[in-house]
């Protein structure tokens, strides 16, 4: 049986004549370094309540119930039954994280890739694409690509959290 081995960081941290240090998982770390930063600089506490920034691990692990990515990094849904807009968001967010890990060139996709990775029409999809967009969850990247935007993350997320999928 292998053993796993955690991946153990060591942190040292030095503001306005304030030292710290600590040591763990990446996970203990980042929460006692927020701890940390809370009461070290209390402008920095407002900022990171109103700052949205993605639990891409968390959505990773919320996203792998739903959709895979093959060792060819091509986008796959494992469930058929989600509405249109909520497919794209997922496929959209695999290709951002895909290239995020250097699995895949861009975070884009295009109407095809979309279609194939959802199994919806095309003309399915560029209606919804549309409606997405005007709403800002994701935007152009390129002639004919779309990448998922940080409110599209934002809203995949909450949806994510809710107990029907």
């Amino acid at each position: 049986m292998a053993e796993v081995q955690t991946t153990r960081v060591r942190v040292q941290i030095d503001i306005n004549g304030l030292h710290y240090e600590s040591s763990g998982t990446a996970e203990e770390v980042m929460q006692q370094i927020l701890q940390f930063l809370s009461k070290a600089v209390p402008t920095y506490d407002i900022a990171r309540r109103l700052t949205y920034v993605p639990d891409l691990a968390g959505l990773a692990d919320k996203t792998s119930e739903i959709a895979k990515m093959t060792n060819t990094s091509q986008l796959l849904l494992t469930r058929t039954d989600l509405p249109a807009e909520k497919s794209i968001s997922v496929v959209l967010f695999m290709a951002y994280l895909a290239s995020k890990i250097s699995k895949r060139p861009a975070d884009s996709l295009n109407i095809e890739e979309i279609s194939a990775a959802v199994c919806k029409a095309p003309k399915t999809i560029r209606n919804t694409i549309v409606n997405m967009q005007r709403a800002g969850l994701l935007e152009r990247a390129d002639r004919g690509e779309y990448r998922i935007t940080q409110k599209g993350l934002m809203e995949l997320e909450n949806s994510l959290k809710q107990p029907s999928t």
